[in-house]
């Protein structure tokens, strides 16, 4: 069966040297419309690199010699472009080779856009599959029925990624979960003398190629109450101490505005500040808890703690925090836009001009 697409299935290994992640192999498969396959693997010499750490060595098989005589960074993306040449989507299976080949990209002064669009499929499967726990690559190979080759070997890994994506219907998974709508999740649990103070705003964006409307806005303030408790532990030298426990009592109303929004983000990408986990807690404490479902961050987004900061409630009234952070939201509303296209978000019906 003819497929749309060409895809690339990509994966990465790097090391930790010099405190931050260099790419030591780029191993890749091209799936083409009529089905073929073709290959690319490729060491990467990193910059000013002398040893290879042993536990990488043990873990990859790839040894310090190997990396010596390897082309350098800039090279190997050379010769990988000329590879790829056009009209493919990229394939991940988390978003760790992406956030290390932007940044080495960035490092070496190159530019990024021949990589995009470029899809994480294992969040694609978990969302499809209604999966939290994060599903290894060998695991997922196993649950399917797949046999793996080597692991961590950039070029076998990669192998396993294109035929999961064959075997769970990649296409069209990706296809089923493409939108236009972002929720907008800002939250804040700060604790006071007498209380703590719970923040939770909810924006509904329709978004397109050529902007973003606003659909509607929501935010709660409330005044948690707590109460602390003393609890006798033993410490790791098996000595007791005393630890003082706080409990946090959930609000009412932010329970229901919570069930409300846990129950309502099907086929919406969810834009947070930092990531979900502060979010969790606040969802945990109230009972509830978020579906799977697509995630970008200001953070990331934006690469300005200030600008990130911004969108935090200083004002002191709710129709002043609301109108600031719809302000901002359509001041970065490129970037929200830039990132759909980066992942192949926008459906069809919503790419006509």
């Amino acid at each position: 069966m003819t497929r749309k697409h060409t895809y690339i299935c990509i994966d990465i290994e790097a090391a930790l040297i010099r405190g931050q992640q260099y790419m030591i192999e780029l191993g890749a498969v091209k799936w083409n419309t009529d089905g073929t396959t073709e290959t690319f693997t490729q060491l990467i010499q990193p910059y000013k690199f002398k040893k290879l750490n042993t536990h990488i060595q043990k873990l990859t098989g790839i040894k310090t010699e190997q990396l010596l005589d390897a082309p350098s960074f800039k090279e190997a993306m050379y010769k990988f472009k000329r590879w790829c040449k056009k009209d493919c989507i990229f394939l991940t299976f988390g978003e760790f080779d992406r956030k290390v080949l932007e940044s080495e990209l960035k490092r070496n002064y190159m530019k990024n856009d021949f990589i995009f669009p470029m899809i994480d499929f294992q969040q694609k499967y978990m969302i499809a599959n209604h999966i939290k726990e994060q599903p290894s690559l060998l695991g997922l190979m196993g649950q399917l029925g797949l046999e793996a080759k080597t692991q961590h070997r950039a070029l076998a890994d990669a192998d396993s990624l294109r035929q999961i994506f064959e075997a769970a219907k990649g296409e069209q998974l990706i296809e089923e979960q493409k939108t236009n709508e972002v929720r907008v999740l800002l939250s804040s649990l700060k604790p006071a003398e007498t209380h703590y103070d719970l923040l939770i705003s909810a924006i509904d964006l329709r978004i397109s190629p050529d902007g973003l409307e606003r659909k509607g806005i929501a935010t709660l303030y409330e005044k948690l109450s707590f109460t602390t408790s003393e609890e006798k532990r033993i410490n790791a030298e098996g000595e007791a101490e005393v630890i003082q426990l706080t409990t946090i009592h959930p609000s009412k109303k932010a329970e229901e505005m919570l069930a409300g929004i846990a129950a309502s983000v099907d086929q919406k990408v969810i834009l947070t500040r930092a990531g979900l986990r502060p979010l969790s807690k606040i969802f945990r404490l109230h009972g509830c808890s978020l579906p799977k479902t697509e995630v970008m961050t200001l953070q990331h987004l934006l690469h300005d703690e200030e600008a990130v900061a911004r969108f935090s409630m200083h004002e002191n009234s709710i129709h002043a925090f609301e109108a600031k952070v719809c302000r901002l939201l359509k001041q970065y509303e490129h970037l929200i836009i830039e990132e759909f296209n980066k992942r192949d978000l926008f459906p069809k019906e919503t790419i006509e001009v």
